[in-house]
């Protein structure tokens, strides 16, 4: 036989295999549903005769401790951000991102040189700020002084000219002879025209910076003119003289009120230069501010710079979680170098929902498991503002201390929390299986007379397997927990009560423990009736 015949016939032997399979199936189903329908008719009409099998338990005591059950992230509750003291250059660094490191430890170092040299400079400026100022007050102190000078000469020469032009007056009115008169006057101005030229020829002698010498000579050559034709005159006139002589004393009375009023210029004129170079109260207050700003800002240089010739020293044993700059980099003051966080003062933070913060307190215990490791603490923090999460969720983020921190902590890994937010001890309780809820309120359902009856009870807290009974039920009163086929259960059904078996036990594996209600009852939530207070991370977004 040919290869191709062979393949051939091995195919429709296949097909002819598939379409039995299928004959057989067709009749096979039909035959296991009737004998399914048949099984179940066996076992209602004997349930309808004995009860409906349930399962039972007593009303105990017991302690019950709420729960909430949510995740957050570990953080550091201290931390610390290095910034550059001042501008300096980054001589060597001695840590990376990750790096633990303890108390003490040096993180950084600048390059010393130059930090002590800009010390050293600012040392110097506030020096130079501080001379200037007391080169200001003592001028100024000057200043005063000469001002409180001029201004007594002033009144001393004022009174002086006062006297003589009174005596001069007294003189004249006694001398009846015009010549006499002529001649006394003539030889005061000559005296004051001579001493006018003497006060030029000392400032050629004498000169300083801003001496004009042409101008100097200008003024000579006039007063010289002026005393030529002052003796001119003088030489005209008699010799006469009075008899006792007053014309000599009228002479020399005006010679000396022309020294007086020569004085009084000058005391005028000091007065006037020492009023234009005292600075007043203002700018004084001013300079004095100055200088205490001067003085500050070299006391803070020179403590920034003694940092920076210090370096960087871990306060605190932690974990260098931020590393900005590069060795051998030049930083200004004030830039951000690293960060170190706190490995021995941490928690783990979590982002609360509103039904979580109406249990949720400070000073709760709380057991925390980080990577498979168990610790404790308590609730340290709750914002008074919320955020919305990433799914829209308005939710406060809130803090858990962990007390025993070691080693195997990690700063950003996630932490499961339990904290406790309620606990009763010795209180009556029920099992949560067998608590419901309907349009009343919490009940469980009662055997008497081997038919279902409700109770209604008034609940408290919660766990994940006892509700607290407050009022409503007594203890060792029998309740149902669940039906043992898992069929529903309402008011008036007729029941058989058997003891909830234990569900540790081997032959319990496919029992069924859940109440399946009929529709106008619920089991018993913390939502709709606070029942069950223990919250899941499923009611939070923690990232």
């Amino acid at each position: 036989m040919r290869k191709g015949e062979k393949k051939g016939k091995n195919l429709e032997g296949v097909k002819n295999g598939k379409k039995r399979k299928k004959k057989w199936l067709k009749i096979a189903i039909p035959i296991v549903i009737v004998l399914i329908i048949i099984v179940r008719s066996v076992i209602s009409s004997k349930n309808a005769a004995a009860g409906i099998p349930v399962y039972t338990q007593n009303v105990s005591t017991g302690d019950i401790d709420t729960q909430l059950s949510i995740s957050g992230k570990v953080m550091a509750e201290e931390s610390m951000t290095f910034f550059a003291p001042a501008d300096a250059k980054v001589e060597e660094i001695e840590v990376d991102k990750g790096d633990v490191v303890r108390a003490g430890d040096i993180l950084l170092c600048f390059d010393k040189e130059a930090v002590a040299y800009a010390k050293q400079k600012s040392e110097l400026e506030g020096k130079i700020s501080s001379a200037d100022y007391n080169s200001t007050v003592q001028y100024n102190n000057e200043q005063r002084a000469k001002l409180t000078q001029a201004e007594a000469d002033i009144a001393t020469y004022q009174a002086t000219v006062d006297r003589y032009e009174q005596y001069i007056d007294d003189l004249t009115n006694g001398i009846t002879d015009v010549t006499a008169l002529r001649r006394a006057d003539l030889y005061a101005k000559i005296y004051s025209v001579e001493k006018e030229m003497n006060g030029y020829d000392l400032a050629m002698q004498i000169p300083e910076e801003d001496t004009d010498f042409d101008a100097l000579t200008r003024k000579k050559v006039e007063k010289q003119n002026e005393l030529n034709k002052l003796n001119n005159e003088l030489s005209l006139l008699s010799d006469y003289k009075t008899d006792y002589g007053w014309e000599d004393l009228l002479t020399q009375a005006k010679k000396d009120l022309a020294d007086y009023e020569e004085l009084l210029t000058e005391a005028k004129s000091a007065k006037s230069s020492a009023e234009a170079a005292l600075e007043n109260g203002t700018k004084m207050a001013g300079y004095e501010l100055n200088r205490e700003k001067a003085a500050l800002e070299s006391e803070d240089a020179q403590k920034k710079y003694e940092k920076a010739l210090n370096g960087f020293t871990a306060g605190f044993n932690g974990v260098v979680s931020e590393l900005s700059i590069e060795e051998g980099a030049p930083v200004q003051e004030g830039t951000k170098c690293l960060v170190l966080e706190s490995i021995d003062n941490v928690c783990v933070e979590f982002q609360a929902s509103k039904y979580a913060l109406e249990t949720l307190a400070i000073g709760q215990p709380a057991e925390i498991t980080i990577s498979g490791k168990e610790y404790t603490g308590s609730v340290t923090k709750i914002n008074h503002i919320a955020e919305e999460n990433s799914s829209g969720t308005a939710t406060v983020a809130a803090r858990v201390h962990i007390d025993n921190p070691d080693e195997n902590i990690y700063l950003g890994l996630d932490a499961k929390l339990k904290i406790l937010t309620a606990s009763e001890k010795g209180v009556l309780q029920a099992p949560v299986e067998a608590v419901n809820m309907d349009s009343q309120g919490a009940f469980c359902y009662l055997i008497e007379n081997g038919v279902l009856v409700k109770k209604y009870v008034t609940i408290g807290i919660s766990s994940e397997a006892y509700i607290q009974i407050l009022d409503g039920l007594s203890q060792g009163q029998e309740i149902v927990t669940a039906a043992v086929s898992g069929m529903g259960l309402d008011e008036g059904m007729a029941v058989t009560g058997m003891p909830m078996p234990d569900m540790s036990g081997a032959g319990m594996e496919g029992a069924e423990t859940g109440t399946d209600v009929s529709t106008d009852t619920q089991p018993a939530t913390q939502e709709d009736a606070a029942a069950s207070q223990t919250q899941t991370e499923d009611e939070t977004d923690n990232g």
